[in-house]
């Protein structure tokens, strides 16, 4: 018969700061006999905080006890403790059973020490995508475990995921090690951008770090001078500035001014080219530094009477298209990153009208009894157009209207010739009227006519003397 009763502690190697954990007393009678009166007692780690234990202990300042009773042959009794280190380093617990049978057990704390560094780059480019290096170092003792990262960025700074991104279930950091993590966004705004990162793991302060970077900003304006009338075949110049307010240089623009119709190009400055098809003048510069602006001359010719608009568009592209110009409005079709510029002006070419008008006889002399032909000739010489084209003819006594050809009807009132009115006589055109008035006396007979329309007041009169002989 033996009486043999042992003491076995059970701990973890390694635990974290500030996390609890548990360790076992084990209480075994190896012998062959029920013990009675056994009585466990256990001194607190320093460097720990007790938190409770299974069962329940008798605690008495660092010192636990437990009255396990009687311990039957075989038999064995589990004792949990439940603590949490306040102090990095090697906890020692020290665990006696009647007997003066006892264990030693020892668990290492070890603390973890997270750090974080962003860098990137100083200057960008509106409509870059600039990185940032987000930098992880572990200088503590244990591994950084449960590592939260979250990224915040301005509001000039854009990433798929938001201005707040989270990245969680990060690898484990180990001590001593560093990792780093890019993060790459697009500056869409001027001015100074930030992006502030803040890590956490169990066990570690967090750590936060922030990072700047300035986005300057080209900007592409256009302003257009010059007379929104004229007259037709004049001349008008105009002149086109393209200013650059931002805080960047441009890339490099190509200006188009479309020519609307009734105008034709006649010249520019600075090597402009003219594209008849699309009615495009075109200027090519290699961009604008940050505050410069460039003044561009342009001659047109007003062809006709017309109303339209002279467009101006600027484009800075990064990438210069390959195609040329485009089918609709004359505009290149850029590709990649594209700053633009618009302006347009209403332009109106205004004619003069110019009537000239002939009266003439056909034949002289004619015999008494007999018709005279009389051609009556209308012609707008001018650059506009005529509208209400008014004859008025007077025949001579003793004269009478036989008929009449022409684009309107001629009705005689006594001895007066009525023609309606022409509604509208275009640039160049022409009417043509022929009038048979037969003279029942010989003698020179007189035929006069006079003109007015909406352009010309004052009435203009011709007159046409015809001989009439007895046969």
């Amino acid at each position: 018969m033996t009486q043999t009763v042992t003491l076995e502690a059970v701990c973890p190697e390694s635990v974290v700061f500030g996390s609890e954990f548990r360790y076992e007393l084990i209480v075994k009678n190896a012998g062959t006999v029920a013990v009675a009166s056994v009585r466990v007692e256990d001194e607190l780690p320093v460097g720990t905080k007790y938190i409770g234990s299974e069962p329940a202990a008798d605690l008495n300042a660092d010192r636990l006890s437990w009255a396990v009773g009687t311990l039957e042959a075989g038999a064995e009794k589990r004792i949990t403790v439940r603590v949490k280190p306040v102090e990095e380093g090697d906890l020692k617990s020290r665990a006696t059973v009647s007997y003066s049978a006892a264990v030693e057990a020892r668990t290492k704390v070890t603390r973890p020490r997270i750090g974080v560094v962003v860098t990137g780059p100083e200057v960008a480019k509106a409509g870059e995508e600039p990185t940032f290096q987000i930098k992880l170092t572990n200088t503590g003792t244990g591994p950084a475990q449960g590592m939260v990262l979250q990224a915040f960025l301005s509001e000039g700074l854009l990433h798929p995921a938001g201005t707040k991104l989270e990245i969680k279930d990060m690898p484990s950091l180990p001590p001593g090690e560093s990792k780093t993590i890019p993060l790459k966004v697009s500056a869409a705004k001027a001015g100074a951008q930030w992006c502030q990162v803040v890590i956490a793991a169990q066990g570690s302060q967090d750590a936060t770090a922030k990072a700047s970077v300035n986005v300057l900003e080209p900007l592409l304006q256009v302003t257009q001078t010059g007379p929104a009338k004229c007259l037709v075949r004049a001349e008008p110049v105009y002149e086109i500035t393209l200013t650059n307010p931002g805080t960047a240089a441009t890339d490099p623009i190509t200006l188009y001014a479309v020519v609307p119709e009734g105008f034709e190009y006649v010249q520019a400055n600075d090597g402009a080219t003219f594209n008849g098809t699309n009615r495009a003048v075109i200027w090519k510069l290699v961009g604008l530094a940050p505050g410069g602006s460039k003044a561009f001359s342009l001659k047109l010719r007003a062809t006709a009477e017309s109303e339209g608009q002279l467009r101006i568009i600027a484009q800075a592209v990064a990438d210069q298209p390959a195609q040329g110009i485009a089918a609709a409005g004359g505009v290149a079709r850029p590709t990649g990153r594209v700053l633009e510029a618009k302006t347009e002006t209403g332009l109106k070419a205004e004619g003069i009208a110019a009537v000239r008008f002939d009266v003439l006889d056909l034949d002289d002399p004619v015999e008494v009894g007999k018709e005279a032909v009389y051609e009556v000739r209308v012609v707008n010489q001018g650059t506009g157009a005529c509208s209400n084209v008014q004859l008025v003819a007077a025949m001579a006594e003793g004269s009478t209207f036989t008929g009449s050809s022409g684009p309107t009807q001629v009705k005689a009132q006594g001895q007066t010739l009525v023609f309606d009115p022409i509604p509208n006589l275009g640039v160049k055109g022409e009417a043509v009227y022929r009038v048979k008035i037969r003279g029942a006396t010989a003698g020179d007979i007189r035929f006069r006519v006079q003109l007015t329309c909406d352009q010309v007041r004052n009435p203009v009169v011709k007159e046409e003397s015809t001989r009439f002989v007895k046969p």
